[in-house]
C-alpha cells in the first residue's frame, strides 16, 4: 500500500477565489479516493480555480489520472480553470502521451500559472 499523497496549501491574498496545492509523494489505486476526498472537502463553492504543482508528485498511474479528470470537471463547472505546473519529467510524459496535456491548463512553473490566472476574470 503506497503511502498517502501529501497536499502543502499556498494560500495568495491576491487571488481570493484561487485553492493553491503541491501535491507530492506518488497517486496510485490505493490513494486516490483519500486524494478526492480530501479536495472535495477544500474545494468549497467559493474556490472557482484550482493550481495543482506537481514538481514534487513522483508518480500517477490512471487512478490518478482520473482524479485530475474530476478536479477539472468540477472546476469547469464553476466557469473557473485549473492550472497544473511544474510536472515532473515523469509526469510531463504521461500527460503528452495520453493527450491530457489538451484538457488542462498546463505551466511550467507556479509563477506563470499565477500570473495568467491573476489576468482572468473567473480567478477574481
Amino acid at each position: 500500500m503506497t503511502d498517502a499523497v501529501q497536499l502543502a496549501l499556498h494560500p495568495d491574498g491576491t487571488l481570493p477565489r484561487t485553492l493553491i496545492v503541491t501535491l507530492s509523494g506518488e497517486l496510485d489505486y490505493d490513494n486516490a479516493e483519500a486524494l478526492r476526498t480530501r479536495f472535495l472537502a477544500l474545494l468549497d463553492d467559493d474556490y472557482r480555480c484550482l493550481v495543482l504543482d506537481l514538481s514534487e508528485l513522483t508518480f500517477c498511474d490512471s487512478t490518478g489520472i482520473r482524479i485530475f479528470l474530476a478536479l477539472r470537471e468540477l472546476i469547469d463547472d464553476r466557469g473557473g480553470i485549473i492550472a497544473l505546473t511544474d510536472l515532473h519529467p515523469r509526469l510531463v510524459r504521461i500527460f503528452q502521451m495520453t493527450g491530457l496535456v489538451q484538457f488542462f491548463a498546463v505551466h511550467s512553473s507556479r509563477a506563470d500559472a499565477l500570473a495568467i490566472l491573476r489576468d482572468q476574470p473567473s480567478a477574481s
